[in-house]
């Protein structure tokens, strides 16, 4: 059993270490929307180095010790993040939402460094932390671009919360969401793990790949736009121009080791383009001025979910043909190229920074807070998997407030 434990923490280890690598003129304050925030702070928000999983998959028998989360001043807090129609950051203790689905009973192993069930869904393996690199990050940047700018954060769970084969477990990324929101000032919280816990019977994450697909982005950029008070009705899906690339086999399949199961059962990669004008242009790390470009790219199948964007590009400027004022930066790792798309229909501007890359910036800033006064930002998403959130790519995000 001691051996069983190490394989799957080191698992966890290898596993958080894999996805790791993994000009517009200033308007109003007074147009936007202002969301009311309830101020909350229970604990430290002072920036502190973060550690990924160390704790993996386990009987559900086992002690927290075994499959809890790895933090650097304590477990998780059991208390949920709550979105009420005046969008507060009050907690209130209640257990995670129940998935809506039939799929239960579904048998797993560890292959290679993830988990792979008996239809060959892989999911890899979150050990927890603590957040707070993130969480102060986040609250200096409210911190300096004032109440008038809306700050919200976007913690998106992995395929484990809802699909963990039964009788292997994981840290809860529910309770480690909630306690990352527990330690925002001022921040309106996102909650996308309510918003897909009800859609776990449709294709929302990648069944071989560590990100999740285009349709579970979907739901999560509706649940941001409700909660950001977008006036623009949410484009239906039923409006999207429908897209699909066949025999998939992403990112968990390497991890995998290149498992049977997986590999007999490649999946669908479908991505949605939205019916609205937009235009999209890319600015690299030398680069003096942006270049227009298509928002979806042609891609080798093996790396479909590169065709949002081209992938995790530096640094993205969208301009739509929406005119409320609302003018949106994205600060993320990979998993919101699904969801930047899916915005194109609510926003006026949409830029988009990735925290891994923004520092190799020569000729565009390297600051959240002075990319919001130059480009006269009005809303600012803070959005990435949880891996990312309490993990090394949160140190990123230090050096760039």
């Amino acid at each position: 059993m001691k051996k069983a434990k190490t394989t799957a923490a080191a698992a966890a280890v290898i596993t958080a270490a894999l996805l790791a690598l993994t000009g517009c003129e200033s308007m109003d304050a007074s147009s936007v929307p202002t969301i009311s925030v309830d101020m909350v702070n229970n604990g430290d928000s002072s920036a502190s180095s973060q550690t990924s999983a160390e704790s993996g998959a386990t009987s559900q028998s086992g002690s927290n010790s075994e499959s809890g989360s790895n933090s650097e001043s304590g477990s998780a807090s059991e208390n949920e993040p709550v979105s009420s129609p005046e969008s507060s950051v009050t907690q209130t203790s209640q257990p995670a939402p129940e998935p809506d689905t039939s799929s239960t009973g579904v048998k797993g192993e560890l292959s290679g460094t993830i988990i792979v069930d008996a239809t060959g869904r892989g999911m890899p393996i979150f050990g927890g932390g603590t957040g707070e690199t993130y969480a102060a990050a986040v609250n200096e940047v409210k911190d300096k671009v004032g109440a008038e700018v809306n700050v919200f954060s976007m913690i998106v769970p992995t395929q484990g919360s809802f699909y963990m084969p039964e009788g292997l477990s994981m840290a809860s990324e529910w309770d480690c969401i909630a306690n990352v929101n527990d330690q925002l000032w001022g921040i309106i919280p996102v909650d996308a793990y309510t918003a897909l816990s009800k859609h776990v019977d449709e294709e929302i994450y990648a069944r071989t790949d560590h990100h999740w697909m285009q349709l579970g982005a979907y739901y999560a950029a509706e649940e941001f736009v409700k909660t950001a008070k977008i006036s623009e009705p949410f484009t239906p899906l039923s409006e999207y121009e429908r897209r699909d690339i066949e025999g998939y086999l992403g990112t968990l399949y390497g991890y995998s080791n290149e498992n049977a199961t997986m590999a007999a059962n490649p999946e669908t990669f479908t991505y949605y383009i939205a019916p609205n004008d937009f235009a999209t242009y890319y600015m690299n790390p030398e680069d003096y001025d942006f270049t227009r470009n298509t928002m979806f790219l042609d891609m080798p199948t093996s790396s479909s979910y590169s065709t949002f964007m081209g992938g995790d590009e530096k640094v993205v400027h969208i301009e739509t043909d929406v005119k409320n004022g609302r003018k949106l930066l994205v600060v993320k790792d990979s998993y919101p190229n699904a969801l930047i798309p899916c915005l194109t229909g609510s926003f006026e501007e949409i830029w988009s920074v990735d925290m891994r890359y923004l520092e190799e910036m020569k000729n565009f800033p390297t600051s959240i807070s002075q990319i919001v006064r130059d480009k006269g930002v009005t809303d600012v998403l803070f959005c990435m998997d949880t891996f990312s959130a309490v993990g090394e790519n949160a140190n990123h995000l230090s050096g760039i407030v």
